[in-house]
């Protein structure tokens, strides 16, 4: 709640207003998702390279290809949710409640890449989730909550 006076010296209580509607930070994080998801799905032999920067040895370029679009298909499902619930749902503390459990899935997602190379599965960890999933996380929260 905001507090202030009016010009008679009078308590006025203003309601809080949203600095995000629930539902446009669903859309943003299910949009940003359907892109990602939709790229991993179509090319994951490019963004394998456009994220670890060379090519996988032919052996196993397959197998990660298929984890790739797994992966995306995740992200896909993620998009679905979040998308679909944006024009369906007309309670704020459902939207709410998702956005939260969007945001604990996307943070999982993130430490499980970063976990990838404290482990030594990976040489580095790649630069674009660590850019755009924190950002999804960001948006959902404060969808969420402010």
């Amino acid at each position: 709640m905001i507090h202030r006076y009016d010009n008679n010296s009078h308590y006025m209580l203003i309601q809080n207003q949203r600095f995000m509607d629930e539902a446009i930070a669903m859309q943003i994080v299910g949009a940003v998702c359907l892109l990602i998801g939709m790229k991993m799905n179509i090319d994951p032999k490019g963004f394998n390279e456009d994220i670890f920067g060379k090519e996988a040895h032919e052996s196993a370029l397959g197998e990660m290809n298929a984890m790739r679009m797994a992966i995306g298909g995740g992200v896909l499902a993620i998009s679905a949710i979040n998308l679909i619930c944006s024009f369906t749902m007309d309670d704020a503390s459902s939207m709410a409640a998702l956005l939260t459990a969007s945001a604990v899935g996307l943070a999982l997602f993130c430490i499980t890449i970063v976990a990838a190379n404290l482990r030594g599965y990976t040489e580095a960890i790649p630069k674009l989730p660590m850019i755009v999933l924190p950002i999804l996380v960001t948006v959902s929260l404060v969808g969420a909550y402010f």
